[in-house]
This record gives C-alpha cells, sequence and structure tokens, in this order.
C-alpha cells in the first residue's frame, strides 16, 4: 500500500500523540513514526496517512489503535537486575519490617507492557516475604496499550521473556504449556491487577483507581517517550502517589537528576533509585476524577467558605459512634485506656472511650494510633465522628477525608461529610458528595449490606440519598434535614 510522506502529517500525527498519550516523535524520530504509521495503515485499512490522521482525531478506537502501534513492548523477566537485586537485599526488607505491624504493601508497575515486570515482583515478594499467606500484597499494574495488557493477563510466554531469567526460577513459577512457552502460575497470576491507564492524564493518584499510597512505583522505560514538560508533570504525580520514604524506580536512561529534585537519590550497586522523604505529608493532594460513566469515583471537591450553618440540621453521628466501624468487640478482661504498646487494643479502647462519651479521652488514643498506623483508616473515621459531636467541623471533614483516602469502601465518612457540608451552607459541594455515592452504590445488588453502614442495604441507602438530595434542591424549611438511613 502506497504511503506518501509528508512532513506536514508526520507533524500533525506527532502533535496528536503528544497531546493524547504524551508520546513524543522529535525531529530525528521521524523515521520510526513514518515507520509505524505505515504498519498501522496496512493494519486498519486506511487508504492514506490523511484519513488514518481524520479517523484517529474524532474517533477514540482508532486514537487507540495508533497510539498501540507506536508503543514498543520490549521487556523481559527481571530486566535490569541490579535494581532487582536492590529491592532483594535493601528496599524488601526494610519495608517489611516498618510494615511488620500492619503486613500490608503495595506497589504499581506504571508501563507495564506484557507483563514481565509486575510477575518478576511477584515471584520476587514471594521469595523474601516472611510467611507470605499472611500478608495483603497489592500489584497494580497499568498500561496504555490494551494488547500488552490481554497478554499480561495471560501470563503466557516464550524463551526470549526469560534471557536473563535462571531456570531454576522459571521451572518453579511458570508451567509449561508448548514446546517453548510458558504460564505463570495462577496464584501469581491473581496477585496482579492490571487496568489500563494513560500516566499523562490527571487521573492520579487516586483512591478510586487504586493508585494513590504505593509503597512502591516502578515506572521503567517510560518517560523516555515523553517531553521534558510531560516527564515532570508524570514524575510529579508519581511522587504524590507515594507514601512518605516510598520509592519510584525509573530507568537508567531517565535518571536525569533534574526531573526527580522534590525525591532523595539514593545509590545502590550499579543503579539509582528515588525516595519520597519520610517527612513528606502522608496526605498528599489527589485528582477529581472525570465524572464521565463507567469512569472512576473522582476525589473529595474543594470546599468554599463556610456560610452561615443551618440551625435545623443537626450532625449526622450515630448513637454508637463506632458502630459501624469493621474491628470485632473487645472482650470484657481487656484494659479500656492503657493497653499498652497493641495498637488494635488502643483502638478497640478509642471505640469503648467514644461509647460512653469520654471524648477526650477517645480522642487522644485516636490520635496514637493514627500515629503508629497513620494508614488505619476507621482510627481516621472515628476521629472525624469526634470531631463533628465537638463542633469542629472543619477538623472533622479532614479526618473524613483522610479516612475516604484510605478506604472509599467508608460510605459513612461521606455521608457524614455531605451532612456537614450542608449544614455550613456549601450545598453544591454536599450534592456532589451525594451524587458520587449514588455512582458507587449502583455498582451493588439492590439487596446487598453497605460496607460501614451494615443495617441499610444499597438500595435503602439510594432512597435515602436520593431524599437528600430532593431536600437540597429544595427551598429551605423547618424539618430536620439529615434523617438516618432506615
Amino acid at each position: 500500500m502506497k504511503t506518501p510522506f509528508s512532513d506536514d502529517i508526520l507533524r500533525r500525527f506527532r502533535d496528536l500523540l503528544l497531546a493524547r498519550s504524551g508520546i513524543y516523535f522529535s525531529d530525528h524520530r521521524q523515521g520510526d513514526l513514518y515507520h509505524s504509521l505505515s504498519m498501522i495503515l496496512s493494519a486498519t485499512g486506511h487508504a492514506s496517512l490523511e484519513t488514518l490522521y481524520a479517523a484517529a482525531s474524532s474517533d477514540e478506537r482508532v486514537l487507540h489503535a495508533v497510539i498501540e502501534g507506536v508503543t514498543v513492548g520490549e521487556t523481559y523477566f527481571f530486566r535490569n537486575a541490579a535494581q532487582f537485586a536492590a529491592l532483594r537485599d535493601s528496599i524488601l526488607p526494610d519495608l517489611i519490617a516498618r510494615r511488620a505491624a500492619i503486613r500490608s504493601l503495595r506497589f504499581w508497575s506504571a508501563g507495564c507492557a506484557t507483563g514481565e515486570e509486575p510477575y518478576s515482583l511477584a515471584i520476587l515478594l514471594r521469595e523474601v516475604l516472611p510467611d507470605p499467606a499472611s500478608w495483603q500484597v497489592t500489584i497494580l499494574a497499568t498500561d496504555i496499550n490494551t494488547t500488552f495488557l490481554e497478554r499480561a493477563r495471560a501470563g503466557v510466554y516464550g524463551a526470549w521473556s526469560f534471557r536473563e531469567t535462571d531456570v531454576s526460577v522459571r521451572d518453579r513459577y511458570f508451567e509449561r504449556v508448548g514446546e517453548a512457552r510458558w504460564r505463570i502460575r495462577p496464584d501469581l497470576r491473581r496477585q496482579v491487577l492490571f487496568t489500563r491507564l494513560n500516566l499523562v492524564e490527571d487521573e492520579y493518584p487516586a483512591v478510586m483507581n487504586g493508585t494513590a499510597m504505593q509503597d512502591v512505583i516502578l515506572c521503567r522505560n517510560v518517560l523516555i517517550y515523553f517531553d521534558d514538560n510531560t516527564i515532570r508533570a508524570v514524575v510529579r504525580r508519581l511522587y504524590r502517589a507515594l507514601i512518605p520514604g516510598g520509592w519510584l524506580i525509573v530507568g537508567h536512561a531517565e535518571a536525569r537528576s533534574d526531573f526527580f529534585d522534590d525525591f532523595e537519590v539514593v545509590n545502590f550497586p550499579g543503579t539509582v533509585m528515588y525516595r519520597k522523604p519520610s517527612t513528606a505529608p502522608l496526605f498528599d493532594e489527589m485528582v477529581a476524577l472525570p465524572q464521565a460513566p463507567g469512569r472512576q469515583w473522582e476525589s473529595d471537591p474543594p470546599c468554599s467558605d463556610a456560610s452561615t450553618p443551618h440551625a435545623d440540621t443537626p450532625p449526622l453521628l450515630l448513637t454508637d459512634p463506632a458502630a459501624t466501624l469493621s474491628a470485632s468487640p473487645p472482650d470484657a478482661s481487656e484494659r479500656e485506656t492503657n493497653a499498652s504498646d497493641d495498637v488494635p487494643d488502643l483502638y478497640a479502647a478509642a471505640r469503648r472511650a467514644a461509647d460512653r462519651g469520654d471524648l477526650e479521652t477517645a480522642l487522644r488514643l485516636c490520635a496514637t494510633v493514627t500515629e503508629q498506623q497513620p494508614l488505619r483508616a476507621e482510627a481516621h473515621l472515628l476521629t472525624g465522628q469526634i470531631m463533628e459531636q465537638r463542633g469542629r467541623l472543619e477538623e472533622a471533614l479532614a479526618a473524613y477525608r483522610r479516612a475516604l483516602y484510605l478506604d472509599h469502601t467508608l460510605y459513612f465518612a461521606s455521608l457524614a461529610m455531605a451532612g456537614i457540608l450542608h449544614r455550613t451552607g456549601r450545598s453544591a459541594d454536599a450534592r456532589r458528595v451525594y451524587q458520587r455515592l449514588l455512582r458507587a452504590l449502583a455498582a451493588l445488588p439492590p439487596n446487598a449490606p453497605v460496607p460501614s453502614l451494615e443495617e441499610a442495604t444499597a438500595a435503602e441507602l439510594q432512597a435515602f440519598l436520593q431524599r437528600q438530595l430532593a431536600a437540597l434542591n429544595a427551598p429551605a424549611s423547618s424539618g430536620s434535614f439529615l434523617e438516618r438511613p432506615s
């Protein structure tokens, strides 16, 4: 098929790819772009680059085909042995020691291609974790190329993918499925969540797509496809996606110091890695995801200054402030407020103190819990309830946001937030919170109990939310604004 060469059309494709995917073809790579587009023409059946460009500009499916056609998925297991050695010998042992109390770790392979990188991480964790079954390990793997993601989910690889992998490792963690093909073991395949994400779009970090609060992010040989401005924007978002003390691992060709000014530079044998300072704020800025159908839940909207509170809208606080939380009720023989250094006991003591109305003690115990276990969502939720009960509404909102940042299924926190927002005159913000809750509840069966509000089903809570939205849209009345879902 004839594909006439035109500097103008290649420039237009270059600009389209840069704007929509962040992939940048500099002038000296025009030949690479032309070769890729020629292959895409043959695959899509378009008559010329002009017709292909017109289709890609107006049809997301064609655009995705073009993006996939110009991206390279060349990778293999345990690529860059020095980086995996640093993970094995230094980074993971330190993380395991620091997380021994909660036994939870989060990893993100950003730009995972066909899956060799996140599966390498899963294998390494299986090797170094003490008692792996007792740990909650999350490995998120994202890429812009849906074809690559399909291959990654299948988990079947040829011999070339194992060119730097010891045969004993391959035979231990893979099953032979042909003459020279191997499939990752099902238990390891289930450990990795593959999903499409465009690193250029402002959709992360966010709780609902799993990109927040990461311990380690691998983004290797991805930044080389971006221009400098895009690299800086992506690195800023990856920084925010890490917990304090979390690690960013990039490719050797991407390790330009001016892109990573906010990080601490740490040298390991044969490689350099970047660590977010441990003194950085725990709850960094999250993005507000688009409200288009099928997109993930956005973060909480920014709030305007409070106006005159509504006197007829009582605070939304359950009679039992801790009744909706998931921790088990304490044994009667437990000590109340002197729970030694055992954080679960301290949290149980905080709940009991709140139950009997001793909010000062409950708040002090919650502060201790969140200092020792800052990722414990229910402690932030209880803090918010106490702050709301004491009339410290802005502090309550901040605590509820922290709870939702850590666990988006704490629907009670969203309900409480909406109540505060309405009572303080921020009706538009309250409306957005209710609408996001409705979208989240739509994914649950009607009779399913709602997490953190187990006394209410999804259908019952939906009806309740519809009534609150109607109240927000109606003229002010003397009736009570918020009722408890029944």
